[in-house]
């Protein structure tokens, strides 16, 4: 278990050139005084308070600088409960479960606007300060000190404590929350692990209903492995996985932004910036794919969420390809209409840089609204996909233009990315904007900034699943048989081996 207590920072300043938002002032002036009971030293306060820090009821200085403390991909929202703007005190404690190495990472932020539950998004909030520190996680380790920012002015006070332990995991290890998504052979249910309080995307699968289908279980234990594999930013980590007779069940971080295709419906399109930021890191997390030697085959809207500060985290990976060589040629046909490779309309096989198509396809929806060859028939829309001249708006730059058409290119051979995400990093369209290396460390600050309350908000899921109640539902008769359960052996992870293992533990 992972524990860190975030104290106070001194210090902090405005980036040159921003103002103090109006109502942040009034806000100020309104306020009461603040508390002098701060003569104790910060530790021996926290100490002495052992209730949860994460209460509902702490009192919140929305005015003040508030911080989004992460640890792979687990975020929390910390809201200041007194001090000034250059000298927030936050007092806060929070648990984390331990299943990889992972960064942990705290950014603070003044809002610009008064924080009302539901009410638009925070996107312009002023950034204030952020820091990155890499947990000792091999032995019980204690640091407790003031860190300097690394971005921004001033420094914050941190205890970070890492003491190993290993549980025996069971549904009955979470609280059901909410309902979440919905599919045919289970659903997604917002859960909390009762001893750290993380919340977390628990989804259940019967294992009687993928049995019954051809392909299916090597389709789970695709998306099993692959998620145990990689460990990218810009990808959905798992954490935990594990099973009873009846049914499978993986647990991955809770990412609450809303999908990417939430945020393009509603505003339509994206200004070229913030599409080129999407993409980016969108090929980040292929790049680390095809690295494992794994195609991702499903690129779209849908399968991209937006985390609380805006960076993207990939999802769903259960028609991904493994053991796929730079050479190697798979025939399935499988992925969304619109996102359609020509490649496997003509059944000719395909190899990885049909991500790279799709990756072209979902740039030119985030920056027109639509996929270049849509259309309502899906039969024509294929037909569009094979024959049909790529057209552009006539406001698009060169640049945009130049970097589509190379992603778009019928032929894989001369595609853009044939030869590696490399030669598309390269493209104008990304190298004269984009510091890879800021932008893998999310050193960059994103666009936009989803309106996220809490750790535990739904507001970003449809109401449809979130107004069911959350409940692991009773299998019965299901009684497979050992050859059956024999395909789910090895379906555990047990973040310990970072591989696949046969019981059920896990780090905490």
């Amino acid at each position: 278990m992972l524990t860190i207590v975030v104290f106070s920072g001194r210090g902090l300043s405005l980036p040159q050139g921003a103002m103090v938002p109006d109502v942040i002032q009034k806000a100020l002036q309104s306020a009461p005084p603040p508390s002098q009971s701060h003569h104790r030293s910060q530790s021996q306060q926290m100490g002495n308070n052992r209730s949860n820090r994460e209460s509902l009821q702490r009192k919140r200085q929305w005015w003040l600088p508030y911080a989004v403390l992460e640890f792979d991909k687990n975020e929390i929202l910390i809201d200041a409960q007194e001090g000034d703007l250059a000298n927030p005190m936050w007092k806060f404690r929070a648990h984390f479960d331990v299943s990889r190495n992972s960064n942990m990472v705290l950014t603070v932020y003044l809002r610009t606007t008064q924080c009302v539950q539901g009410h638009d998004d925070m996107g312009n909030d002023i950034l204030m300060g952020r820091i990155d520190l890499q947990p000792i996680l091999d032995q019980h380790h204690v640091a407790d000190q003031w860190y300097p920012f690394t971005v921004g002015s001033g420094s914050v006070h941190i205890q970070i404590a890492f003491r190993p332990s290993v549980t025996a995991l069971t549904i009955e290890a979470f609280d059901l929350l909410k309902v979440i998504g919905k599919g045919s052979f289970g659903k997604v249910m917002q859960v909390r692990k009762k001893d750290t309080q993380r919340i977390y995307a628990l989804k259940t699968i019967r294992k009687a209903h993928i049995a019954s289908r051809p392909g299916e279980i090597t389709h789970i234990l695709a998306e099993r492995t692959v998620l145990a594999l990689v460990n990218n930013p810009f990808i959905v980590p798992l954490k935990f996985s594990f099973q009873n007779p009846d049914k499978l069940y993986l647990v991955m971080s809770f990412v609450n932004g809303g999908e990417l295709f939430y945020h393009l419906q509603r505003e339509g399109k994206f200004d070229e910036a913030r599409s080129r930021f999407y993409a980016a890191e969108l090929l980040c997390a292929l790049e680390h794919l095809h690295g494992f030697n794994v195609v991702y085959r499903d690129l779209k809207p849908e399968n991209i969420l937006l985390d609380y500060s805006g960076h993207i985290a990939l999802c769903d990976f259960g028609l991904c390809k493994l053991n796929m060589s730079e050479t190697e040629k798979t025939n399935t046909f499988c992925g969304t209409p619109e996102y359609i490779a020509p490649e496997l309309l003509e059944n000719q096989g395909y190899t990885k840089t049909v991500d790279w198509w799709t990756l072209g396809v979902l740039l030119y929806e985030m920056m027109t609204g639509l996929p270049p060859f849509y259309d309502e028939n899906v039969n024509t829309m294929y037909q569009r996909i094979l024959r049909d001249p790529l057209l552009f708006p006539n406001d698009m730059s060169h640049e945009a233009k130049s970097v589509m058409t190379g992603l778009l290119q019928r032929n894989p051979a001369q595609r853009l990315g044939h030869n590696g995400g490399e030669e598309i990093k390269r493209h104008p369209f990304f190298a004269r904007y984009i510091d890879w290396g800021l932008l893998l460390a999310k050193k960059i600050q994103p666009p936009f900034k989803p309106s996220v309350e809490s750790a535990m908000d739904v507001a970003n899921f449809d109401s449809e699943f979130t107004s069911e109640e959350a409940a692991d539902s009773v299998v019965l008769d299901s009684k497979l048989s050992q050859t059956v359960q024999n395909q789910f052996v090895g379906f555990t992870y047990d973040p310990r081996e970072g591989n696949l293992a046969d019981g059920g533990q896990s780090y905490a």
